[in-house]
């Protein structure tokens, strides 16, 4: 029995796997300018993390777990938690939010990188020791930075992907828009019936605020039938589908009709 995955699932995995490639491609960057900056360097490195095979074996699938992890709490939870917030509100929930977090992440795997170097138990006091020198040493700032800098081009892909869409982003990196190919796709117009009677009803805000979530509703309805938001024109959304994700168990037409 194969394990099939659904449309939502499948589209959940691709935004949040280039969080992880992002945490680990960045790492690594910082990690060789480190190793150039201090490496002939008189000071005392006794906190620094030598790295070894193993170190950097773990010290990477920390760096992805931790990209998809954050992945997984902005683009599911933190995105629809403060999605009713402010610009400089939503920045400042996530911020804290997220410093706390990646000191937790400090806390957990410091000490295991640290065990890992010296063939030691965690519990040791050796490392306990080291670790105190850690958080008061250029090295622990360096890591900040580095976290810092991982976080905002994480953060500033997961924005990028919500406005302009993911499939858009995902055209732009792999050169799709540079090299245009003809498709066979299928399209569905869907307007809000009496529109215009609505928001003279209701006012501007209010029928602004009804669109919101209008648009809210239908998402997950396209999202689960493999389509795509092709365009927004005032309350009218122009929905896409490849030709052969279009017509595989009726997409486009439950879409509409589930």
């Amino acid at each position: 029995m194969s394990l099939q995955l659904s449309p939502k699932t499948i589209r959940n995995l691709t935004r949040i796997i280039p969080f992880g490639i992002i945490w680990l491609v960045s790492g690594w960057v910082f990690w060789i300018v480190e190793q150039a900056a201090v490496g002939n360097s008189d000071q005392d490195q006794s906190s620094r993390i030598a790295m070894n095979f193993e170190v950097f074996l773990f010290s990477s699938a920390a760096l992805m777990i931790v990209g998809l992890l954050i992945g997984t709490i902005e683009l599911l939870y933190l995105n629809q938690i403060f999605s009713k917030k402010s610009f400089t509100k939503k920045i400042v929930y996530k911020t804290i939010f997220y410093i706390l977090l990646l000191l937790v992440i400090t806390f957990i795997t410091y000490p295991i990188a640290k065990s890992l170097e010296l063939d030691i138990s965690i519990f040791d006091q050796r490392v306990w020791d080291m670790f105190g020198d850690y958080l008061t040493s250029i090295t622990h700032l360096s890591t900040d930075i580095q976290l810092a800098t991982s976080l905002l081009a994480s953060l500033f892909y997961s924005e990028i992907s919500e406005n302009i869409g993911h499939g858009v982003l995902m055209n732009f990196f792999t050169g799709k828009y540079h090299t245009p190919t003809e498709e066979l796709r299928i399209f569905m117009f869907s307007d809000m019936k009496s529109s215009t009677a609505i928001a003279e009803q209701l006012g501007h805000i209010k029928y602004f605020e009804l669109l919101k979530e209008y648009y809210s509703d239908f998402s997950e309805a396209i999202i689960q039938h493999s389509g795509e938001i092709y365009q927004y024109v005032g309350d009218e959304i122009i929905i896409s589908w490849k030709y052969e994700a279009g017509i595989v168990n009726n997409n486009c037409i439950k879409c509409f009709l589930p």
